[in-house]
């Protein structure tokens, strides 16, 4: 028994090293970052994913690009006119299993019909470059619609203002215009209090949900109208508003709501 246990210690001893200096090799070599262990992993278990990450560190260094048409053997596309509507999805989905077959997925968000999902598949993403990795990594590409997007940025706003995301949230309102229902210009420090004075009757929670009646994006503006529903522990509703959202692209990234009706309906809701 105590032969075994002795055994068992070195091979542990054995493993441990091997797996340190896997370890000291991302960190010295590929700045590996303390998220990379997991502690849940057995030894062996450990030793596969260190391995993993380094054959894809490894890859990294010396990685060419190419184009995505490149990358799916250079094919011949047929022009979108030249396909018939019947046959149009059909020529969709053998694309999308080309790129797949080749580690490049593309997942569409929003209401991409036919016609838009092949201009973009021909059009756009065709001529993309891409690191050229091999091994099973993908590229993925997220294409989404005007709508799609404007949604997202205000459910966005919707979760910092219930969860009450102060440090993040406020600071960043500082860098668009904002208006009032009037219409009207208002400063940041306006509208901060006015969020100040919600949060003064809005206890911080992330149990809620955003319902879109309508979603309409024109002459590079989206506007939202949306039920706000929160709840309790229990799932059940505390409390339910119809909002408007008004938004315009960012100067940075995505969308701003630079206008919103959601402030004024939960302060009425408190009756404020």
């Amino acid at each position: 028994m105590k032969d075994n246990e002795q055994l068992d210690e070195m091979r542990w001893r054995i493993q441990e090293s091997l797996t340190q200096t896997k370890r000291d090799e991302l960190r010295d070599k590929y700045g590996m970052q303390a998220e990379y262990t997991n502690p849940v992993l057995s030894p062996e278990e450990e030793i596969a994913w260190l391995d993993h990450i380094l054959v894809f560190e490894q890859q990294l260094e010396n990685v060419k690009t190419i184009t995505v048409r490149e990358r799916i053997g250079n094919p011949t596309l047929k022009p979108l006119d030249d396909i018939p509507l019947y046959a149009l999805g059909q020529a969709v989905d053998d694309l999308l299993d080309l790129l797949a077959e080749n580690g490049v997925d593309v997942d569409f968000l929003g209401d991409f019909d036919d016609i838009a999902a092949y201009r973009y598949l021909t059009e756009e993403l065709i001529d993309e470059e891409i690191d050229d990795l091999r091994g099973g990594w993908m590229s993925i590409f997220t294409p989404s619609t005007p709508e799609y997007d404007v949604q997202m940025w205000v459910e966005d706003f919707v979760l910092d203002l219930f969860t009450q995301k102060r440090e993040y949230f406020l600071p960043g309102l500082d860098k668009q215009p904002l208006f009032n229902m009037a219409g009207k210009a208002i400063t940041a420090v306006q509208f901060r209090n006015q969020i100040e004075a919600v949060w003064q009757h809005l206890p911080a929670t992330n149990k809620f949900s955003v319902e879109p009646i309508s979603v309409q994006v024109e002459g590079g503006e989206g506007t939202v109208t949306a039920v706000i529903t929160w709840h309790n522990e229990e799932q059940e509703i505390i409390g339910q508003v119809k909002s408007f959202f008004r938004l315009q692209p960012s100067p940075y990234t995505g969308w701003d709501v630079v206008q919103t009706s959601l402030l004024d309906d939960l302060l009425l809701f408190f009756e404020v």
